[in-house]
């Protein structure tokens, strides 16, 4: 529940609400409410992402005069580095979606070159609710208009339900007991209100991101043995996934997590404690009829919390995770704020085919495979012939291409191709978040562009205060920035406690900064989740070096390149052999580097290491350039790999870092 607001209001059974007065503003058919971040236009609510509804409002409140670009990008986009065409999409946006048209302005006139002007008669009302009702404790396409308030009868269900009692009310109770208990219930939930304020503010101090409840979303289980039907059962969860994720008060797992233990998916509640949440929602589907269930189990003691059942049509796959989310949010007592909320009706299409082919992707991409990266190309490129103006799909297409480089594939194959998708994405939509951080992750990784890479981190922040990613924390370290860096990877790192490549990050920072205890540490509590993981392995073999523990590094180094078929681990396990005095084992790892790029790409900084570890500095720089000019120098290593500190007293060295953009 969201305590951040002044102004809070309950529901109570006779439709009574108190709530702070506000201003409403009304013109034409269109009602828009800025306390609840609402619009309406004929009695009907529209759908408006926060960008959007912060530029009508602007563009409300200095109605009658001409609005500048400047001023309008200046008030709304900050020093978030965007175009005019940022601002003239939003102002398109805008007007489709209020009905507005460019050539005969009923709301927005647009004044050739210099900026905007808001033209309707605009009325101003002071109420507690915008279009006759209380629209604020609606979940938009829920369940029955599932409340984002609980209402009594809520609150005493579930206090029911935690006690293990039926839910169906004491028959042959009189108007005047029934009136004594509705007093008692309203005194009950008025504690209970004041109780859990406490709570949850303790709760949002000490937790993880202000989260108080977590939660996965096992893939729905089917009737079917087809491949089809059990894609289909990911992609609700996916979808559901997704919806629930807009609270930030819920901690939701990734999916990528939960396959991991797919193993476990005929015990929910084992499943659930494997994950380390408190509640599992799990579900079956049935195409014919077209029928949905699901149950939410509390882990702690197995307990059914809610059962739901929904008949619904699998060609709308929306009506199917608004419905089922509504109820969740509703189970688990869990209401949204204004942002929330706008976030949680968004959709980056209205075509149901485009965005069941974009869960397709997600659900290939999720497998961390070659062949599943692929399909998912494949699947994002269908959603976009679907929907050609499907922002988010050009976005996961642009993630697709970036993950070739996990399986050999050379940065100008992958990189163009990931820049350019990033790149519509963006031009559709400046406000989905994802695009901006890729496209600062291209800037860094593969540009060396770290202005441009601030900037676009900067807007995905500004579009999305919760975005976490290792990306981030990998650009803070590369320019120095150590606090922020150890705040962002520890983010990280909670964020997705349970999936090896966010664990092993943690533990490459520690490696990098010479923490080598906590590496090690970290490293293991990796592999303790996925002993065949390679980067950790490698890893490992590397702060082993460090440590002297020689016969422990070369074992570990040689298990990430048996379990990854040389594609991790020739250079590092090189780089050891030449440090011990191994110097012919060392030349064998160099002609073992050559044959591998025969097949895949390996990147020169490989054998870089090798170089260096062998005192050919002018070689080893040579290779560093070689990887820089080819998009695959990782700066933070440039700048922290122990294994390079013999070269950076060169002059050589140091007169090529300069060049990149750093200095030492």
């Amino acid at each position: 529940m969201s305590w951040r607001k002044a102004s809070l209001f309950w529901r109570f059974p006779d439709g009574f609400m108190t709530t702070e007065a506000s201003q409403i503003f009304s013109f034409d058919d269109v009602k828009v409410d800025p306390r609840t971040g609402e619009v309406f236009k004929a009695g009907a609510v529209v759908q408006l992402e926060p960008k959007a509804f912060k530029l009508l409002i602007f563009l409300i409140e200095n109605r009658d005069r001409l609005v500048e670009k400047e001023e309008i990008l200046d008030a709304l986009w900050k020093d978030i580095n965007v175009t005019e065409n940022a601002l003239a999409s939003a102002i398109a946006k805008l007007r489709r979606t209020l009905g507005d048209d460019s050539k005969t302005a009923k709301y927005i006139q647009t004044l050739h070159t210099r900026g905007y002007r808001f033209v309707a008669n605009v009325e101003v009302k002071n109420g507690s609710a915008t279009n006759g009702r209380a629209e604020a404790a609606v979940v938009e396409g829920g369940a029955q208009g599932a409340p984002l308030l609980p209402s009594t009868a809520d609150v005493a269900t579930q206090v029911r339900l935690q006690n293990g009692a039926q839910s169906s009310p004491a028959p042959g109770r009189s108007p005047t007991a029934r009136n004594v208990a509705l007093a008692a219930v309203i005194c009950v939930l008025l504690m209970a209100a004041a109780l859990y304020s406490r709570s949850f503010l303790w709760r949002k101090l000490s937790g993880p991101a202000g989260a108080t409840t977590s939660i996965a979303v096992l893939p729905f289980q089917s009737a079917g043995s087809s491949g089809d039907d059990q894609v289909l059962g990911f992609e609700i969860a996916d979808a559901l996934t997704s919806k629930l994720s807009n609270s930030t008060h819920l901690s939701v797992r990734s999916m990528a997590a939960i396959l991991r233990y797919s193993n476990l998916h005929n015990d929910p509640a084992a499943m659930g404690r494997a994950l380390n949440v408190d509640y599992v929602l799990e579900g079956n589907i049935q195409r014919p009829p077209g029928l949905v269930t699901m149950q939410l189990i509390r882990v702690r003691d197995a307990a059914s919390l809610q059962t739901a059942s929904f008949n619904e049509k699998f060609t709308n796959i929306f009506q199917v995770e608004e419905s089922l989310s509504a109820q969740v949010l509703r189970a688990l007592m869990v209401t949204l704020d204004h942002e929330e909320r706008q976030r949680f009706r968004r959709r980056f299409t209205q075509n149901a085919a485009a965005y069941e082919a974009f869960l397709n992707a997600h659900y290939f991409m999720n497998l961390a495979t070659k062949d599943g990266v692929n399909k998912g190309i494949v699947s994002f490129q269908q959603a976009i012939t679907i929907d050609p103006n499907y922002a988010m799909a050009y976005a996961g297409l642009g993630d697709c291409y970036l993950r070739l480089f996990r399986f050999g594939t050379a940065p100008d194959e992958f990189v163009p191709k990931s820049r350019a998708a990033v790149t519509k994405a963006i031009e559709l939509d400046n406000t989905v978040a994802y695009a901006h951080s890729m496209l600062g992750n291209i800037a860094f990784q593969y540009d060396w562009d770290f202005p441009r890479a601030e900037r676009e981190y900067k807007a995905a922040r500004e579009i999305d205060p919760t975005l976490v990613h290792q990306w981030y924390a990998f650009y803070l370290l590369a320019l120095n920035r150590l606090p922020e860096a150890a705040v962002e990877y520890r983010k990280f790192d909670d964020y997705l406690p349970l999936l090896a490549p966010a664990s092993a990050a943690y533990g490459q920072y520690f490696y990098l900064r010479g923490q080598n205890g906590n590496a090690v540490d970290q490293l293991n509590k990796t592999l303790g989740m996925q002993p065949d993981y390679p980067p950790a392995h490698e890893l490992l073999g590397m702060v082993y070096e460090q440590e002297g523990r020689t016969n422990e590094a070369i074992a570990e180094i040689q298990k990430a390149i048996d379990l990854s078929g040389g594609m991790y681990g020739l250079g590092s396990l090189g780089h050891v052999y030449a440090r011990v005095g191994r110097n012919s084992d060392a030349q064998k790892m160099l002609l073992s580097l050559a044959e591998q790029s025969s097949r895949t790409y390996i990147s020169p900084y490989q054998l870089g290491l090798v170089h260096a570890g062998l005192g050919e500095k002018e070689k080893a720089v040579d290779d560093l350039e070689r990887a820089y000019a080819e998009r695959s120098l990782p700066a933070p290593f440039l700048r922290f790999d122990p294994r390079l500190n013999n070269l950076r007293a060169e002059p050589r060295f140091q007169d090529f870092a300069r060049r990149i953009g750093l200095s030492f």
